[in-house]
């Protein structure tokens, strides 16, 4: 659990790192362009215009946002899945696809870079002619990903706090084949590196500003390699995430 939690510790601070040169970039040059319309204009004209690239924001259609979540051991849903502890970076392509007065559907690409997961490793071992054992040890796992559909359906599109419900399915292509619970009892006891993922839940999103916004969120996640593996256990998790939305054209 150590190592995991040495692992998350890299993963949150590559994501915060991200952010802060992000901030620092697109934060200068939005202060630059507010301090070039304030020496040519009244407060009066700067609150006008203000107004106007708020609500031109929420007309743009594209979005670029990074985001990363972490989710606790906690225990299993339904079936016969297993716990595990799960942490994940990733970078948001969001296009609108619908609008009215009230509502907005986007449609959303995550791309990760970063994930990794840490579960318990169940293997069965002999310890006498007729006697055995389960041997039980954890396990960190590192993976890349994508999830290529994904569908968010924000409420008050037209206001700064916005609630939102969406579902997204994707891959992970994890660096070892997990579970892997083989052992000489059970040699043929192990998933797959290629697991796909499904998630759906809601959340809250934050617009601070002409071209950001931030979003913190939770969704019912599940992890499985759908029975191309000898095993499949899959991985239910409940998982906090919060991101962050830097760009809007």
């Amino acid at each position: 659990m150590q190592k995991f939690s040495a692992n998350l510790a890299s993963v949150i601070s590559i994501f915060f790192i991200t952010i802060v040169c992000v901030l620092s970039v697109f934060g200068q040059t939005a202060s630059s362009e507010f301090a070039d319309k304030s020496k040519d204009s009244t407060a009066d004209e700067n609150a006008a215009i203000i107004q106007i690239s708020d609500s031109e924001a929420f007309d743009k259609k594209n979005e670029l946002s990074v985001l990363g979540g972490f989710v606790p051991e906690t225990a299993r849903l339904y079936g016969g899945s297993r716990k595990s502890t799960y942490g994940f970076a990733a970078v948001r392509y969001s296009r609108r696809l619908a609008s009215g007065d009230s509502l907005a559907l986007k449609y959303q690409i995550d791309f990760i870079p970063l994930a990794l997961i840490n579960y318990e490793r169940q293997r069965v071992v002999q310890i006498a002619p007729n006697t055995f054992d389960l041997e039980r040890e954890r396990e960190t796992v590192y993976g890349i990903g994508v999830a290529p559909v994904g569908l968010q359906l924000n409420f008050r599109r037209k206001k700064k706090v916005q609630p939102f419900v969406g579902l997204t399915l994707g891959m992970i292509y994890f660096a070892k084949s997990i579970p892997d619970d083989r052992s000489p009892v059970f040699p043929d006891r192990i998933g797959t590196h290629l697991n796909f993922v499904t998630s759906g839940g809601g959340g809250v999103e934050f617009a601070t500003a002409s071209e950001r916004s931030y979003t913190a969120g939770f969704k019912l996640q599940h992890i499985s390699n759908a029975s191309r593996g000898n095993i499949n256990p899959g991985f239910d998790q409940s998982l906090f995430y919060f991101g962050y939305t830097f760009k809007k054209w």
